[in-house]
C-alpha cells in the first residue's frame, strides 16, 4: 500500500471541521483556527459556559489566546446568529450554540441551566400589551428554582 489510510476518527475530525468552516463561511466569518475551535466547544457545551470556561478550554490547545479574543468570537458569533447569550441579572453571560426558540430553567443554589422546549410563545403574546407598532423579535424565559439534586441536599 503505497499510502498510509486515515482512520475513521481523522476521516470523521477533518468531516466535522470542514462543516464547522462552511458555518463560519455562510455567516460570512473568516474560519479561523480559533472560531473553529470556539464553535466546536460550544456544539459539543450542554453547560451554557461562560467566557472564562471556554477561554480556560480553549488554552489547552491555543495557550496564547487571549481572553478578549474569545470575547470577540463569541460576540460575532451572536451577531451572526451562531450562537446566543443567556443573561441573568448579575450573572456572568453564558453562551450556546442552540439558537433555536427555546427557555432555561436556573436552579438558585447551583447554578446550574437547563434547556427547556418553547411552547408558551403564542400565549405570552396574547397576554401581553406592546407599544403600537413594536415587532417582538424574541421572547425570553427563565424559570427559577431549585434542581432535584440540590433540592435533595437540603
Amino acid at each position: 500500500m503505497a499510502g498510509k489510510r486515515k482512520s475513521k476518527a481523522a476521516r470523521e475530525a477533518e468531516e466535522q471541521r470542514a462543516a464547522l468552516a462552511n458555518t463560519l463561511s455562510a455567516s460570512g466569518l473568516r474560519a479561523t483556527r480559533q472560531r473553529l475551535a470556539v464553535l466546536s466547544l460550544l456544539r459539543r457545551s450542554h453547560t451554557h459556559p461562560t467566557v472564562l470556561e471556554l477561554h480556560r478550554l480553549l488554552c489547552r490547545e491555543y495557550p496564547n489566546v487571549s481572553r478578549k479574543t474569545v470575547y470577540d468570537i463569541l460576540d460575532s458569533f451572536v451577531r451572526e446568529g451562531l450562537a446566543a447569550c443567556v443573561t441573568d441579572g448579575g450573572e456572568p453571560y453564558r453562551y450556546e450554540a442552540r439558537t433555536a426558540p427555546h427557555y432555561h430553567a436556573r436552579c438558585r443554589i447551583c447554578g446550574h441551566l437547563y434547556d427547556l422546549a418553547a411552547r408558551a410563545d403564542g400565549p405570552i403574546r396574547g397576554l401581553t400589551d406592546v407599544p403600537e407598532g413594536f415587532r417582538v423579535e424574541a421572547i425570553n424565559v427563565t424559570l427559577r428554582g431549585v434542581c432535584l439534586r440540590c433540592r435533595d441536599e437540603i
